[in-house]
């Protein structure tokens, strides 16, 4: 599939309000709109509050992470604990367990391997 580019600012407007209606409803803010595919990687905007994840989960594959409005912990297997604020970015490694806690409302755009259908 060739390249896909949608516009940035209306995505971002839209994962904001559709993670600010979940969170106003008590829920968690676990949206994800699909930005653009490159090769075999998958480019998307998506919103976190809370914790994405209640235990470490191993990632598949590198992945990107690069936080657009807010902030973020990322926890890995030894303990430690990486603060990102906006305009920061990591990459988390394949093969390699983390937990993603969002302690507010936050965009993130998140690069990752693309599933092979």
């Amino acid at each position: 599939m060739g390249l896909r580019v949608t516009d940035v600012e209306r995505l971002k407007t839209k994962v904001r309000k559709l993670g600010a209606g979940r969170v106003l409803a008590g829920d968690s803010a676990d949206v994800c709109l699909e930005l653009a595919q490159l090769d075999a990687c998958r480019a998307s905007i998506a919103a976190g509050y809370g914790s994405l994840s209640q235990a470490l989960q191993v990632m598949a594959g590198d992945r990107l992470l690069w936080i657009l409005d807010g902030f973020a912990q990322v926890h890995d297997a030894t303990g430690q604990v990486t603060h990102l604020s906006q305009g920061e970015s990591t990459v988390l490694a394949g093969g390699t367990a983390y937990r993603l806690v969002f302690p507010q409302l936050t965009l993130y755009l998140l690069v990752e391997p693309r599933e092979q259908a």
